[in-house]
């Protein structure tokens, strides 16, 4: 190995050459063993610089090898680096298929927050369209209730048909097991349901309230000339039930734009994402590790 006492060595042969040169006094016997000194350290530096250009190098990488060895060997017998190694693993294998299928494309990282944001939108829209019909036939409390569960219907709505439409061609292919696909069908089928009862209660309460005001509800008097005929009342009711449609058929439009082609890509993509913090988290929240000869890094 390099002896690390080279240099001092070197630096004091130094010295004694230089102030032997400045000296009035040089006799030949000091000369020689000036120049023997000389001739010592320049063959020890010789032999260093080749020994650190060959077997030093190897010994570093060696030993660098080992320790680092032995940190994986310490690291892999923790069981919360082993478990989230484990999850880490699965959820790549995972996105990894799912990315294959995709065309190797990696989804687009687009956050939950910024992805619902357009979808109340679509809520908002519809309280504004909604609100007062509900107000004009309940309570306040009842309108304000059934207001939004109406525009949480149509934005639920329009998110799964939009995400449906999308990767329809994935969901219906030979290769994609039924198991996987059955739950999203039955939500599919409820959100669809659903979308119908609400458009149809806002449509006949709308048909109710509208009736009501020209005069033709039972329990309201003739206007001055003559009932309004039920042909004037759809011509009020038909923009609305246009409007309602509309905003639906932005927010689907908006959730199959948003969406991936291959189910659950995005998905696994974030599961994956969390599986690596964890083994991040893992590795650097462990205690310190010895290394070799009980030092601890």
């Amino acid at each position: 190995m390099p002896i690390d006492t080279l240099g001092d060595d070197i630096q004091r042969v130094l010295r004694n050459a230089k102030a032997f040169l400045s000296s009035k006094q040089k006799s030949p016997e000091q000369r020689r063993v000036y120049l023997r000194d000389l001739e010592t350290v320049g063959k020890r530096l010789y032999k260093e610089i080749e020994e650190r250009q060959t077997s030093y190098i190897a010994q570093l990488e060696s030993d660098e090898k080992a320790e680092i060895d032995n940190q994986w060997a310490q690291l892999n017998s923790e069981p919360r680096f082993i478990q989230a190694n484990k999850e880490k693993q699965t959820n790549l294998q995972i996105f990894e298929n799912l990315r294959q299928v995709n065309g190797g494309a990696y989804p687009k990282n687009l956050s939950p927050v910024l992805y619902v944001i357009p979808l109340i939108l679509v809520g908002v829209a519809e309280w504004y369209v909604n609100f007062a019909t509900f107000a004009a036939i309940f309570i306040p409390v009842f309108a304000i209730a059934g207001t939004l569960l109406v525009a949480a219907v149509f934005a639920w709505a329009s998110h799964m048909h939009g995400t449906y439409v999308k990767q329809l061609a994935e969901i219906i292919h030979p290769s994609m097991e039924y198991r996987n696909v059955l739950g999203r069908k039955i939500a599919m089928v409820i959100s669809t349901v659903l979308l119908i009862a609400a458009l149809s209660t806002v449509v006949w309460l709308r048909y109710v309230v509208i009736a009501d005001q020209l005069g033709i509800s039972p329990s309201s008097t003739p206007g001055t000339f003559g009932e309004p005929s039920s042909s004037m009342i759809w011509s009020r009711l038909g923009p609305t039930i246009v409007l309602n449609i509309l905003i639906w058929g932005l927010g689907t439009l908006y959730a199959w734009a948003l969406n991936e082609k291959v189910p659950g890509l995005r998905e696994s993509y974030r599961d994956l994402q969390r599986a690596e913090g964890k083994l991040k988290r893992a590795r650097t929240d462990r205690p310190p590790l010895s290394g070799p000869g009980g030092m601890l890094v």
